[in-house]
């Protein structure tokens, strides 16, 4: 009896070692990245930066008709929040922070506006930018009022 007891415990012990492969599992290969960054008013600016939306575009003419390829709503109160926009799929990007103060759903004189890159109105100056899987890339932008 102690024989079959000692068999069957052997033949447990293989089966275990041998579907749990007696190796690491490797970590998957990341596929995508992470943008993230913190939104701030111009100096001598008052506003509060909570909900602002932060979008990307992967072009410039993307930006012109709103082509919103992923966005987010920034978090935090008053003059600084912060964003971060997950499962991005690696390549080239342009982003833009807008609050849209009145809730007119159109850009007004009095919303809070930013680039990545220069925010100069009415042409702000993009800084497009590259993002690789498995990164976490920082792009910080200062708002400026509107007009």
């Amino acid at each position: 009896m102690k024989k079959l007891w000692l068999v069957l415990f052997a033949m447990v012990l293989v089966v275990s070692v041998v579907s749990c492969g007696g190796e690491e599992e490797e970590e998957p290969t990341p596929t995508t990245a992470i943008i993230s960054g913190t939104l701030s008013l111009q100096a001598g600016v008052s506003g509060d930066l909570n909900n602002t939306r932060v979008a990307i575009y992967t072009s410039y003419d993307d930006w012109l008709y709103d082509r919103v390829l992923l966005s987010t709503a920034a978090s935090g109160s008053g003059a600084s929040a912060t964003y971060t926009i997950s499962n991005v799929a690696p390549g080239n990007y342009y982003l833009d922070a807008w609050k849209d103060v009145d809730n007119s759903a159109t850009w007004n004189t009095g919303d809070l506006f930013g680039v990545y890159g220069q925010t100069l109105w009415p042409q702000p100056q993009f800084t497009p930018f590259s993002v690789s899987a498995g990164q976490t890339f920082t792009a910080n932008v200062t708002l400026i009022v509107l007009p």
